[in-house]
């Protein structure tokens, strides 16, 4: 082994370190909670597993969901199975960076080990490289196998164009990197403008080839070999030899392909004039790289910009000298790299600019600020012979080296966003909930959980798909008039137990919607209408209510509302009531009133629906807002709008045999800044007794 292999050697070993410090660290902890797209690589994972094996998952590529599947076959169903993934393709990429540009600048009058060295230091903490090596998203995969297949590329040009290998193994090298060129396409949908990045080896090859030809035809000599031609037709050959099962996927079903085209400038609603919108795109995703933060949460925890500002001006440097050195095949071949895959941001419209999608262009990003740094060191070689300030240069850049990943592990492990955000961003309490449901499965039970009524958040509960492993099956109810009874009806047969998740917190004092689909508590209220509460299990943020299920229980709504009309003032109106009260032990009650608005009241509304026994005491209290069947609030709600509210009473205490009135009282609440449960002593608080309820034989309506 020669001094300048182990030199290698060691650079790759000190990256690597460097690497797997920043993606290994407290992974199991950091990011917190699992993402919904994570969870759905979990699942597809899952189908892999069950021998359910595709060339395309819905909207993704495979190669991640196949890796996931190995990692979750050895691991289990966990949120570290899938980020592990993640964080080995990350790491991994590290190296092959420092390969890639070695062989690209082999041939320039760069310190080609230097410069490789710097990029790949610079990749190895990049906050932005950082962030999805730690995620479940299939798009760190890009970047690994983009650096791959391209050092392979070089390699095997440079020996073309340099002759330093027998011709049968350059091509061998063109056929390895067209193999792995083909697999970029398995990675992450932008990887389908990689193809562009060639173009300049193409116009290079033809261009080579038509001068040997003509020279050939000048010495009468036909026989001249074209060999970038056969090169390039080797590395086309072996990538569509890798591509064509995708290809044919695509040609049979053309929707897959197209799946993000609504995301697409072309695609834009608004009235602003395409070559305006795509200017601005330019500017906002070209800011990412020191002025603007991607605003998603899940790709940017701090919020900041993707480079710091030691690292921008570098790269402005490195960037404005490869621009103008751009005739040079190795500087067009980044520049080109670069801009290319930034092109699946700027082509699109919402969020910008977005990490994730211009993830493509990570590797060549980090290799402008270290020209630029070598830049920098040249400038001050030439204009002194001083030891010192030369050595002051080095410690200076060491230190910028030094700064930035210092920043890089300040921004992503004690992030300055407010804490809020990273729940909201990636949602822990999902994950909370299925460890939640594993630990309190049992035989001969259902796990009832809540769905909006339009099934909108669906994919927020791919978390509970994926984690949740017990025996009880799981049921998901929508939360909706026309379709819980019957739903609950189909999912409580054969169960001698239901389980029914209810969260704590009002969905209106929360950032987040999905736990909260049944914010009006109409599963918990059906199932207290029509069988036996046996149990409350109180956790954080999420009751347990455990219920007894008859044989064959037919679940209803309430009917034959009694008609009221009782003015509560602001335009609200009591128009119906229902109600119903068991004479078993434990005592239960259930109240259904009908509202209605005039005109849009003034203000939002709370309620407190009161039973009263016969010596005057108060037996049972709910408070609740008055929500809409969208679950909106009344000032929300439009002019001759109609809405029901549903409420239930369980542990009535026995002392009184008889029935009990019902009294209902409004008063004004400010959702927008949280809300208290204020009662009917607040300002413009009415309290009116509005009817009984007398116990009846059975629970049942």
């Amino acid at each position: 082994m020669n001094k300048t292999t182990k030199l290698d050697i060691l650079a790759i070993l000190i990256l690597v370190l460097i690497a797997v410090f920043f993606r290994f660290h407290h992974l199991q902890e950091l990011p917190i909670g699992l993402w919904r797209d994570e969870a759905a690589n979990g699942l597809e994972a899952l189908r892999v597993l069950d021998g359910d094996l595709a060339i395309f998952y819905g909207t993704r590529e495979p190669m991640f969901i196949y890796l996931v599947a190995l990692s979750v076959g050895l691991l289990g169903r966990n949120p570290l199975a899938i980020r592990l993934v993640a964080a080995i393709a990350g790491t991994a990429t590290i190296p092959v960076t420092y390969l890639l540009f070695k062989e690209v600048f082999r041939w320039t009058d760069h310190r080609v080990r230097l410069l490789a060295f710097l990029t790949s230091t610079w990749l190895a903490t990049s906050y932005w490289h950082l962030n999805f090596s730690r995620l479940g998203f299939r798009g760190v995969l890009l970047p690994l196998f983009a650096s791959l297949s391209f050092y392979l590329f070089w390699r095997g040009w440079n020996q073309l164009e340099h002759g330093a290998s027998r011709h049968r193994t350059t091509l061998a090298w063109f056929a390895v990197s067209g193999l792995c060129f083909g697999l970029t396409f398995y990675t992450y949908t932008p990887s389908r403008f990689l193809p562009l990045v060639l173009l300049p080896f193409v116009g290079q090859a033809v261009w080579g080839a038509w001068s040997r030809r003509s020279e050939a035809e000048q010495k009468s000599d036909r026989t001249a070999p074209a060999k970038p031609l056969a090169a390039l037709f080797v590395f086309s050959a072996s990538c569509l030899l890798i591509f064509a099962p995708l290809g044919v996927h695509f040609v049979a079903d053309p929707g897959s392909f197209f799946v993000r085209r609504g995301v697409s400038v072309f695609s834009a609603t608004d009235d602003q004039p395409l070559t305006t919108l795509l200017a601005e795109n330019v500017v906002h995703q070209l800011g990412m790289f020191g002025f603007l933060a991607d605003p998603n949460t899940r790709h940017n925890p701090a919020g900041r910009p993707a480079f710091d500002l030691f690292t921008l001006a570098f790269f402005m440097v490195g960037f404005a000298l490869s621009l103008r050195r751009s005739r040079k095949l190795p500087y067009l071949f980044c520049i080109g790299w670069f801009l290319i895959m930034l092109l699946p941001a700027i082509l699109t419209y919402p969020e910008l600019p977005h990490y994730l999608r211009a993830i493509g262009a990570l590797p060549v990003a980090c290799v402008f600020p270290a020209l630029g740094a070598e830049a920098a060191w040249d400038w001050v070689r030439a204009r002194t012979e001083s030891l010192k300030m030369r050595s002051a240069f080095a410690v200076i850049l060491g230190l910028c080296l030094a700064f930035s990943a210092v920043l890089t592990y300040r921004d992503y492990f004690t992030p300055r966003v407010e804490e809020i955000e990273l729940v909201k961003a990636f949602d822990p309490r999902f994950v909370e909930t299925a460890a939640l449901m594993n630990e309190l499965d049992e035989p001969g039970a259902v796990w009832i959980v809540p769905l909006g009524p339009h099934d909108e958040q669906r994919m927020a509960y791919f978390v509970i798909d994926f984690l949740y492993q017990g025996q009880a099956p799981l049921r998901y109810v929508h939360a909706d008039e026309e379709a819980v009874a019957r739903e609950l009806s189909a999912s409580s047969q054969g169960s001698e137990r239901a389980m029914v998740l209810r969260t704590t917190e009002h969905y209106l004092t929360q950032p987040w919607y999905d736990l909260y689909a049944d914010s009006r508590g109409l599963i918990p209220f059906l199932f207290d209408k029509h069988t036996r509460r046996s149990e409350t299990k109180h956790f954080a943020n999420v009751d347990v209510l455990v219920y007894q299920l008859p044989e064959g229980v037919v679940f209803s709504m309430p009917s034959g509302l009694q008609p009221q009309k009782i003015d509560f003032g602001d335009s609200l109106k009591l128009t119906g009531i229902a109600s119903g009260l068991s004479s078993g032990e434990p005592r239960q009650a259930w109240v259904a009133l009908q509202w209605q608005v005039s005109a849009t009241p003034g203000a939002d509304y709370g309620t407190e629906i009161a039973l009263i026994d016969e010596q005057g005491e108060r037996a049972g209290t709910i408070h609740e807002l008055l929500l809409s069947g969208e679950l909106q609030p009344t000032n929300r709600w439009d002019p001759w709008q109609q809405e029901t509210s549903y409420h239930s009473f369980t542990g009535l205490p026995d002392a009184s045999r008889g029935g009990y009135s019902i009294q209902v009282s409004v008063y004004p609440v400010d959702v927008d800044n949280g809300w208290e449960f204020a009662g009917p002593t607040a300002e413009g608080g009415t309290s009116l007794t509005v009817g009984s309820i007398l116990p009846t034989v059975a629970i049942l309506d």
